[in-house]
């Protein structure tokens, strides 16, 4: 069987009309920009940068947000940050709890040749990875994730804060290094000060503090943080344009290319990209879709199947024709990645590089 590597590279200096469909292709000199954009934007509020890399899972792309200014990287799983560790990258977070012994045994393996700072808003969580860390004869240091109001994880009180960062403190194969947030919101601002006093009276040093979210720098700064992370901001999205707009289509650095495969039925056309190809995540809202479709105003992406997207278009707009290509930007970019073997990135309508998509299910 052929490497992803080996299928690919063959497209290199091929042009847009010369890929096979569904392809996610990313426009190089967006992402420049937006990698730029969003490191100017933490340099001015005194954030280090920490890139979430599940939105890319490509070291090559890493390594251009480090030589922008980033300093490490943010992974949500064990074998995601192996992928990165693996190639260099020393200094990783990862923002998902390691609950178990499979998920443990990996990450002290990681902290043997890395900087690895591992997230939890448990006691249990905490005694897993520290017992396993003592017996080893491993330190292995532990931030304490405070739901900032986005409802998925989270300590919700700043006495349950301290009380497991004293308890952290009191364990052997770990040590408590700071407090990690996401979003950085509004919220938050207060609740930090809140916890931030609370530490100080007990004498607890906080450690370090981490925010999160592309465009919500400003309020890591506003809260005190040494560090930002985000993710999306390497390639923006529709949901970053339409929900969040905290980006423009023109900052979208991502989008899919698809070909038109039925015009069979009235008021449709069908393409040959659906959930294996985007996702479904991030559902439509208002009408809004499931994608925008570049350069066909009056078409929207508003359902699929596994491999059918189907297109609605408006009344009075040009419809395209079987074997008509369209480019669409997904609502959701980290999920789109995920789905593919390679990313194609274009610049000046030609193929410069093909990148191998290195940490594609990398889920455990």
């Amino acid at each position: 069987m052929q490497s992803v590597t080996s299928v690919h590279t063959n497209w290199t200096g091929a042009h847009l009309e010369d890929l096979d469909t569904p392809v996610p292709v990313i426009d190089l000199a967006v992402m420049d920009a937006n990698i730029a954009r969003q490191q100017a934007a933490c340099n001015a509020h005194g954030l280090r940068l920490r890139p979430h890399i599940k939105t890319h899972k490509v070291p090559a792309i890493a390594a251009l947000q480090r030589v922008a200014g980033a300093v490490g990287i943010t992974a949500q799983k064990t074998t995601e940050a192996a992928v990165f560790v693996d190639v260099g990258f020393d200094d990783v977070i990862v923002a998902v709890p390691p609950v178990g012994a499979h998920k443990i045994a990996r990450l002290l393996d990681l902290a043997r040749r890395a900087t690895v700072r591992a997230v939890v808003d448990s006691a249990t969580a905490a005694q897993g990875i520290a017992a396993a860390a003592a017996t080893n004869g491993q330190t292995v240091g532990l931030l304490i994730e405070v739901d900032s109001g986005f409802g998925r994880a989270g300590l919700q009180t700043v006495d349950e804060v301290l009380t497991l960062a004293a308890a952290i403190t009191d364990l052997r194969g770990v040590s408590f290094d700071g407090i990690l947030l996401y979003p950085s919101r509004p919220f938050a601002v207060e609740q930090i000060a809140r916890v931030r006093e609370e530490f100080d009276r007990a004498g607890l040093p906080m450690g370090l503090l981490s925010g999160g979210g592309s465009g919500m720098e400003e309020y890591s700064a506003q809260m005190g943080a040494d560090e930002h992370r985000a993710g999306t901001y390497v390639f923006n999205d529709a949901s970053y344009v339409l929900k969040r707009q905290i980006a423009t289509l023109e900052q979208c650095a991502l989008s899919v290319l698809v070909t038109v495969v039925s015009t069979a039925l009235p008021g449709i056309v069908t393409v040959d990209g659906g959930t294996k190809t985007f996702t479904n995540d991030y559902p439509p809202e208002q009408g809004e879709g499931i994608g925008i479709v570049l350069d066909w105003p009056g078409l929207r992406l508003m359902r699929m199947s596994e491999e059918h997207g189907v297109i609605e278009v408006a009344q009075g707009t040009p419809r395209p024709s079987v074997g008509d290509r369209l480019r669409i930007v997904p609502n959701h970019a980290c999920g789109c990645v995920n789905m593919h073997p390679a990313l194609y990135g274009m610049r000046n309508g030609a193929v410069e590089v093909v990148w191998p998509v290195a940490a594609r299910g990398s889920l455990h």
